[in-house]
């Protein structure tokens, strides 16, 4: 994981596959991260929440970040068949959920469909959040992790 050492939230899984990307800070790279996420396999009761909510990260970078060409977005999921767990790392500036002022839906997605979710901005920006198939507790924040 990106930043974190040992994460205690996490469900035990059995089959877990993971993926590293580095994304150039364009407006492809969404897609390509979506693309990416399908050929990995996603269980279909969580495919749709984690591909949408991976898309608006990547996007929320891509447009606020203010990366040069030659920086890039990394891009980290953990997956299994009821858990995914993805982060978004970038070297700008970051932010402070509590203050963004946006008309944008991206955060309001996270807090309303992620199990957890968070956002580290102590060296460059990196926003993560986890979406479980048996998790009660919608829409959890943690600045934290």
């Amino acid at each position: 994981m990106l930043g974190a050492a040992l994460d205690l939230h996490m469900p035990m899984v059995t089959d877990t596959r993971e993926m590293l990307l580095a994304l150039e800070p364009r407006p492809e790279s969404a897609r390509l991260a979506r693309r990416a996420l399908h050929a990995h396999g996603l269980n279909e009761d969580i495919e749709h929440t984690v591909t949408l909510l991976a898309t608006e990260i990547v996007s929320n970078s891509v447009r606020h970040a203010g990366l040069r060409a030659d920086q890039r977005i990394v891009f980290f999921a953990r997956l299994n068949d009821d858990f995914a767990r993805v982060e978004v790392a970038d070297p700008g500036h970051g932010f402070d959920p509590d203050h963004v002022q946006t008309e944008g839906y991206g955060l309001k997605l996270l807090a309303k469909l992620a199990a957890r979710w968070g956002v580290d901005s102590t060296k460059g920006c990196r926003v993560w959040f986890e979406v479980d198939r048996s998790s009660r507790r919608i829409g959890r924040f943690d600045r934290t992790e």
